[in-house]
């Protein structure tokens, strides 16, 4: 099950960033406020046991407060904008601080993988964080930890579990498309309890939200 909230009522701006080919694509992204405590859940959380990789793009100018890219709900393993605007990790309850500056409101990528028991956190393709664990790390949350939330634009969250034979990738984009300038969410339920199976909540996130979902289930 996927559950998508937007905590409370959310005015999403969106941001639009066009490549230098005389403007012919676009990409339309959503500014989560962290005055209106806007963020993304998921219904059923992901749990890695072995290999993995995480993969978030993110924009943000602020500094002064953590900057939450995903997490899990007791603040065991997050992904986070420090306070002076580094890169930082919480794995197994352990903080790791990086030394790559993010908070310059530019799009970046961060990837953290673990394979054989080598954790490593990459920005833009640059090593990061390097260290080495074992243990199971769970994700349920995108842009929160408890009161802290994200402030800019986070995209293109995927999470790709390694263990087995092969890989089981889940990938959110949120974004929106261009129908209106401001878009006002309400706190929305995506589960079983709205739709009469996975099935048919997939294809409503899929047909209407533009999320691509591939865990082995209904598409």
């Amino acid at each position: 099950m996927i559950r998508s909230t937007i905590s409370k009522m959310v005015r999403s701006m969106i941001t639009t960033i066009i490549n230098p080919f005389d403007g012919l694509f676009s990409r339309y992204f959503v500014t989560l406020d962290p005055v209106l405590n806007s963020s993304y859940e998921m219904a059923q959380p992901i749990t890695f046991a072995g290999d993995f990789e995480i993969e978030v793009e993110f924009s943000t100018t602020s500094t002064g407060s953590f900057g939450i890219l995903v997490s899990d709900n007791d603040n065991v393993d997050n992904i986070n904008v420090g306070v002076t605007g580094l890169m930082r990790l919480r794995f197994d309850n352990i903080i790791y601080e990086g030394t790559i500056i993010v908070s310059d409101g530019k799009l970046h990528k961060v990837n953290l993988t673990r394979n054989s028991g080598l954790v490593s956190l990459f920005v833009d393709g640059v090593s990061d964080i390097n260290f080495s664990s074992s243990v199971n790390s769970t994700i349920n949350t995108i842009g929160r930890w408890s009161n802290f939330y994200f402030d800019g634009v986070i995209a293109n969250a995927k999470f790709t579990d390694k263990s087995g034979a092969s890989d089981v990738v889940t990938t959110f984009k949120l974004d929106n498309s261009p129908a209106a300038n401001n878009y006002t969410y309400s706190t929305e339920i995506l589960d079983n309890n709205t739709f009469t199976d996975n099935a048919n909540a997939r294809q409503y996130l899929v047909a209407t939200k533009g999320w691509i979902i591939t865990d082995g289930g209904a598409a």
